[in-house]
């Protein structure tokens, strides 16, 4: 009778361990459903939130590319009007209205896909009509604009393009740049063309970023420039990549010299 009783201890005792385990196992399981629930409702909840600011940021998108379009044509007819007449101050005005053109255009470029119509291109008249449209605001600055670039450093590209690459560049450059500071263009045999300025130089972290659209170091900057810069060097099939420093940045773009996958009528890039 003993041995029946002890044998029923035991085995209640057994029971009882066997109920214990499976208990505190199942509120091991039940705590960690509990944070993956909250990990997953956290993960919902950031999609949701993303999804509502790509949501807005379309719209914003849309509203600004029906802006840019009814801009366009009174910018063109002020720009008409101010070029026939003399003097200075109509002279600042084409190209401040030029400026606003470009800015307007970067919304326009930056919905549509970018399609290069080569020609040949001189560098040397490249380079100098970004600096003589951006002369007068470096001069406010008292910023120094330089350019150097043989006189028959020639491309097959697209001039629209690259003018409104280097712009860019420059316009980004100048913004960054201190009073009495330097700002470089450069074009010389391969062909390679650089922007370099004596600012404060890109942090790290930023450089991985700064042609991601609507990503952009500077309050005032809209994060447009930069990635349409990146997309015409590539529609070109050259690179780019960004050299900086606590003495400042460096933009550096290679162009091939056989264009392949574009509609080249004319001879290949030669810079001699």
């Amino acid at each position: 009778m003993r041995c029946v009783m002890r044998s029923e201890k035991f085995l209640l005792q057994d029971l009882v361990l066997t109920f214990q385990g499976a208990s505190e196992a199942l509120e091991k399981s039940y705590r960690e459903l509990q944070n993956h629930v909250r990990i997953l409702s956290e993960d919902l909840e950031r999609e949701r939130e993303k999804r509502i600011r790509l949501e807005r940021l379309a719209a914003m998108g849309e509203m600004a590319m029906e802006l840019a379009h009814e801009i366009r044509n009174p910018l063109a007819s002020i720009e008409l009007f101010a070029s026939m007449l003399d003097g200075d101050h109509a002279d600042q005005i084409v190209r401040s209205v030029r400026l606003l053109n470009h800015s307007v255009t970067n919304i326009l470029q930056f919905g549509r896909p970018i399609v290069p119509s080569p020609s040949r291109v001189s560098l040397n008249e490249l380079l100098e009509g970004i600096r003589t449209l951006i002369q007068p605001m470096a001069d406010q600055k008292r910023v120094s604009l330089g350019v150097a670039c043989q006189s028959d450093c020639e491309l097959v590209a697209d001039h629209e393009l690259l003018h409104r690459m280097l712009l860019n560049l420059v316009l980004n450059a100048l913004r960054e740049t201190p009073t009495n500071g330097s700002i470089r263009l450069t074009a010389v045999h391969g062909v390679t063309i650089t922007v370099e300025d004596n600012g404060p130089g890109i942090s790290e972290p930023a450089i991985t970023r700064i042609f991601d659209p609507m990503f952009s170091t500077h309050r005032d900057g809209c994060g447009l420039g930069l990635p349409i810069v990146k997309r015409i060097v590539d529609s070109h099939n050259g690179t780019i990549r960004v050299e900086s420093s606590n003495r400042g940045a460096r933009f550096v773009i290679s162009l091939p010299q056989n264009q392949h996958n574009m509609e080249v009528v004319s001879e290949p890039l030669t810079c001699s």
